[in-house]
């Protein structure tokens, strides 16, 4: 995007050309602090459901002044002569038919009745979008939808981007990021040269499937923006280790100190709940066979009023591997300072390998140590919590 912004400028300042870009990112807020970043000035329209079908980036259409797709792949180079010094004649009748792969199809369906199955499946997409309506409605839509039409690869993948929404937002269910991921490996499977499907799962996968780092520019264009004195836009989430770190194969931990082998520290039952997704690498033959990443969530549950206590020190965890299994760190830690104090979801994520690259389902033990505060500010605490993540059949 940042190459077409510079090639186009005199001719959008000209006004021979009007720019619109489409992102496929999950969160818009990453599209915004990219723009800003970079100084794109056009207007970007978010498209996480990937209404375009665009099975590739980056993809440029060129529309006419009539409104007619001239072309779908676009060189910058040559755009002035190939399409802004050409005239087109306007299209005979309002019934032209469109070019190969502008989602004709898309188009029809929108002409369904309302109240269909059909149009009941837009409208929950509409209103996921958009933020309006019922979301829970919008959910069960987009499940009955996807119940009756398990071929089709775009509607199931689809269903994990809303999956993924949920997951964001302060309606979060247990088991939203897995449904998510399980349902984008489902569209995959059903379209495997699908590579916005394929890069969506990649992006919170083990490293070893990752064909490069996907966000190391956050960090770079968030002190950019602050050095220039703009205004940072607020992120939906933050960003996991796994989606900065690049390609490569797990390398086993070193030799690690356990932090409580004795189980000396006071382990209080149901003060926090855990919710774990496994995220596999996607299908394909490499050398370092098959690997998985591990994300977690730990968040305060039960009956007690429990605040961590971010300046006593981080949250730790430790894990128990099955044999044969290895990860990089055995010993996770998140660090609340510097973050929201009402922040109430403590994020890790690790990466597993199997014995000879080969995956197998397994359950490994672990436990967490915190610092907290129950009930109210004054009896704070250092404090266990014993859990288990169980990874299951890769499907």
């Amino acid at each position: 995007m940042p190459v077409w912004h510079e090639k186009t400028k005199k001719l959008r300042e000209s006004g021979k050309l009007t720019v619109i870009g489409i992102a496929q990112e999950q969160h818009p807020d990453r599209c915004l602090l990219f723009a800003r970043w970079q100084g794109i000035d056009w207007p970007i329209l978010w498209d996480p459901f990937n209404m375009t079908g665009t099975k590739s980036v980056l993809r440029a259409t060129l529309i006419d002044e009539h409104g007619v797709v001239r072309a779908l792949r676009a060189d910058p180079r040559t755009i002035e002569s190939d399409f802004l010094a050409r005239t087109f004649e306007a299209p005979k009748t309002a019934a032209n038919p469109l070019p190969e792969g502008t989602q004709t199809e898309l188009i029809e369906k929108l002409r369904a009745k309302p109240d269909s199955p059909t149009w009941q499946y837009y409208r929950a997409l509409s209103d996921l979008l958009w933020n309006t309506g019922d979301g829970d409605r919008a959910m069960a839509a987009l499940k009955a939808y996807a119940k009756k039409n398990p071929k089709d690869a775009a509607v199931q993948w689809r269903l994990g981007v809303a999956f993924r929404m949920r997951h964001d937002s302060g309606e979060r269910h247990d088991g939203d990021f897995q449904a998510a991921l399980d349902h984008w490996r489902k569209g995959l499977d059903l379209d495997p040269s699908q590579y916005i499907y394929r890069r969506r799962i990649q992006q919170y996968g083990p490293r070893l499937d990752k064909p490069y780092p996907f966000y190391p520019w956050v960090a770079e264009a968030t002190k950019a923006l602050k050095a220039r004195g703009e205004e940072l836009p607020a992120m939906i989430a933050p960003l996991s280790s796994t989606e900065l770190v690049g390609g490569g194969l797990v390398r086993p931990a070193e030799t690690e100190k356990e932090p409580d082998p004795e189980r000396s520290i006071e382990a209080p039952a149901k003060l926090l709940a855990l919710d774990s997704a496994v995220a596999w690498s996607t299908p394909g033959d490499r050398d370092g066979g098959v690997g998985a990443r591990v994300h977690l969530v730990l968040r305060p549950s039960g009956n007690r009023v429990l605040l961590w206590d971010a300046e006593a020190g981080p949250v730790t965890v430790w894990l128990e591997l099955p044999k044969g299994w290895s990860t990089e760190r055995r010993s996770l830690r998140y660090d609340l300072l510097g973050t929201d104090r009402a922040e109430e979801n403590v994020l890790l994520d690790f990466e597993i390998a199997f014995p000879d690259g080969k995956p197998v389902p397994g359950t490994i033990k672990a436990y967490a140590l915190y610092y907290a505060c129950l009930d109210g500010p004054g009896e704070c605490r250092y404090l266990r919590h014993d859990f288990e993540i169980v990874v299951p059949k890769r499907p």
